[in-house]
């Protein structure tokens, strides 16, 4: 269910967001059988997200409340990217997954705990990006649900393919991954 104050659009280019305060974690990597893992040793650094930087690649936005369960909301999506072993590996893979994580939507004192447990993600899947939206920009900006998850998909121009803002049934999650491979293939 999208929000009705929603300014995503299919069919649109994602509306821009630039996220300074925390901002995109940044780790160093090293390749290990062909993907992209954590450089032991190596600390996480931030650095400023821009949304516009996403263009020349398929991407999936997984964007969620730094609340207890919210980052269950849509994991059987999170699973079924995984089961279809959708290209995102590699430096240059021709798919990324952006989560970004709104601390700024969290009860008292669970922000810390939201941003760790993003942290032990960014280092388990050194591929993907994480982002940390401590100012709830994102969520403004795009009119998404508080307490909730958001699934956006884009195109390589930033154009929105998919959306659902909320949990997401089994035939979302058929729909999307299959929008995905569709872009992918092509």
């Amino acid at each position: 269910m999208a929000s009705s104050n929603s300014s995503i659009m299919v069919g649109k280019k994602l509306p821009p967001i630039v996220i300074k305060d925390k901002g995109q974690m940044v780790i160093d990597h090293e390749m290990a059988n062909g993907i992209m893992v954590h450089k032991r040793g190596t600390k996480i650094k931030h650095k400023t997200f821009d949304s516009d930087d996403l263009a020349g690649r398929i991407n999936t936005i997984y964007h969620l409340a730094a609340r207890s369960g919210s980052d269950d909301i849509n994991q059987p999506f999170i699973d079924a990217l995984i089961a279809a072993k959708v290209p995102e590996h590699q430096p240059d893979s021709p798919y990324k997954t952006t989560t970004i994580l709104n601390t700024h939507d969290s009860l008292w004192g669970t922000a810390a705990i939201g941003i760790g447990r993003l942290e032990d993600s960014q280092k388990k899947t050194a591929y993907a990006n994480y982002v940390v939206d401590s100012k709830g920009l994102a969520l403004k900006k795009w009119g998404l649900n508080t307490k909730s998850s958001a699934v956006i998909l884009l195109d390589k121009d930033n154009t929105v393919i998919y959306f659902k803002d909320g949990k997401m049934s089994r035939d979302d999650i058929s729909e999307a991954v299959a929008v995905i491979e569709k872009h992918l293939a092509g």
